[in-house]
């Protein structure tokens, strides 16, 4: 059975992220990996507020690490307390299991997609101790080093719908297959609705001529949706998506992070914490080596 797993390093929202998880789970019927890690070197990384400071010499750095260690002790039976409640309000046959561990996330992350083989890595938009001045993760950073696709689920949800989806395309190579992969984990859900999302910054012959030869190449190869396909013309993609959500009533958003191109910008630390954090809803982002 495929898996979803959710990875934890905070009690903030913990309850939120579960109850979205066990949701998730449930409507794409999936297994459920439920981790808290505590990732020592993660928070050591946290520069912006260790400074030039070796890791657990600074007070600042031993007052963090003390209560993110008292968290870790507490979270494995606040996470048990939540499932109890989650499955006494909503009774589901959901395969689930709770771990604890004290590594790095990468590393638990590969091994856990070495193990499982499809797995869905499911996060929080919001981040404990990578860079604590913001609070916000450093989403470029891990989505670069994790061999899965990886879906940031807003932490002040409880109840995640997916059923209308969006993919905002740059007519890149590797979209199809991020696509078609989309349709494989959603193989589980009924009524799903996906709309192909484009913005044009010029209104060519050419870039016309992309537009219409894509499609096309989504008809054919795509099954298991109801397609839609819309486009824009804004100065750059974040106000054209910001724009047609406002009218629109969309679950997830789907996105390719290439190296170069398209979308370069918009997974800029700045960017991408935009995108996360201000449009209250689960971002699905692929990267472009994990789908050879």
């Amino acid at each position: 059975m495929k898996t979803n797993l959710l990875l934890l390093d905070t009690m903030k929202n913990m309850e939120n992220l579960i109850y979205s998880a066990f949701s998730l789970s449930n409507q794409l019927k999936r297994k459920l990996k439920i981790v808290y890690v505590l990732d020592i070197q993660w928070v050591g990384a946290g520069s912006e507020f260790v400074g030039s400071a070796v890791p657990g010499t600074s007070e600042t750095y031993q007052i963090v690490e003390k209560g993110i260690r008292t968290d870790f002790e507490r979270a494995e039976s606040e996470m048990r307390k939540i499932t109890a409640e989650y499955f006494e309000k909503h009774p589901q046959n959901i395969p689930y299991e709770i771990e604890l561990v004290e590594t790095s996330r990468l590393d638990m992350i590969s091994k856990t997609v070495e193990q499982e083989k499809d797995v869905l890595l499911l996060m929080s938009n919001y981040n404990s101790y990578s860079g604590l001045s913001t609070g916000t993760i450093n989403y470029p950073n891990i989505i670069d080093k994790v061999p899965c696709p990886v879906l940031i689920i807003p932490d002040e949800i409880q109840a995640v719908s997916i059923n209308n989806y969006l993919f905002a395309t740059a007519f890149h190579a590797e979209d199809l297959k991020a696509i078609k992969h989309l349709a494989e984990i959603t193989a589980g859900a009924d009524g799903k609705n996906l709309t192909i999302f484009h913005n044009m910054e010029t209104i060519d012959f050419e870039t016309k001529l992309k537009w219409i030869g894509f499609k096309s190449l989504v008809k054919e190869s795509i099954s298991g949706f109801h397609l839609k396909f819309e486009h824009a013309n804004e100065k750059n993609v974040r106000d054209a998506l910001k724009k047609y959500l406002t009218n629109e009533s969309l679950d997830v958003i789907v996105i390719l992070k290439e190296k170069k191109g398209f979308f370069e910008d918009l997974f800029s630390s700045s960017e991408t914490h935009y995108v996360v954090t201000h449009f209250d809803k689960p971002v699905l982002i692929y990267h472009e080596e994990n789908l050879n």
